[in-house]
């Protein structure tokens, strides 16, 4: 029996860049990914993303992080990593913050080691429903990483 796998795109799309994840996974819909891929819009999800993962053998999740990098640089975390990384500052840039998410998950008993980050540093944040030129441009870098994720 094949892994069956999640890809959550998180973020607002209505504050540009805040919205990448969201486009992420629309454009990796349009790819006609196998079906043991399930891909979802996560935007308005908190913490009933921790329900979502539930039975899946490996979770990536896409959103815009700020990591104090240039913006369109792009980086993959374990669930572990990047509480550490983010050392319990807020790490995602929208209302539900995503360390508050892997903390819970990890008290609740969810197996947070399946779980991967895949965040990219964004250049604008604000009221806006496009994404930045550079982050635009950077959308089928951060699309292939998350094909990685879920096939390493």
């Amino acid at each position: 029996m094949s892994e069956r796998k999640l890809v959550v795109g998180l973020g607002n799309i209505l504050l540009k860049d805040e919205g990448v994840g969201v486009r992420c996974v629309e454009l990796l819909r349009s790819r006609n990914l196998n079906q043991d891929v399930k891909i979802v819009d996560g935007a308005t999800m908190g913490f009933d993303l921790l329900e979502e993962m539930r039975g899946f053998d490996r979770v990536v999740l896409v959103d815009a992080v700020d990591m104090g990098k240039e913006p369109g640089y792009i980086a993959s975390f374990g669930a572990e990593e990047l509480l550490k990384v983010a050392g319990g500052k807020k790490f995602s840039l929208h209302e539900f913050n995503l360390v508050d998410v892997i903390q819970l998950g990890k008290k609740l008993g969810y197996p947070m080691d399946k779980v991967r980050i895949v965040g990219i540093q964004p250049a604008e944040v604000g009221w806006g429903s496009r994404l930045s030129k550079i982050i635009e441009e950077k959308l089928p870098e951060l699309a292939g990483r998350v094909l990685r994720e879920i096939s390493d």
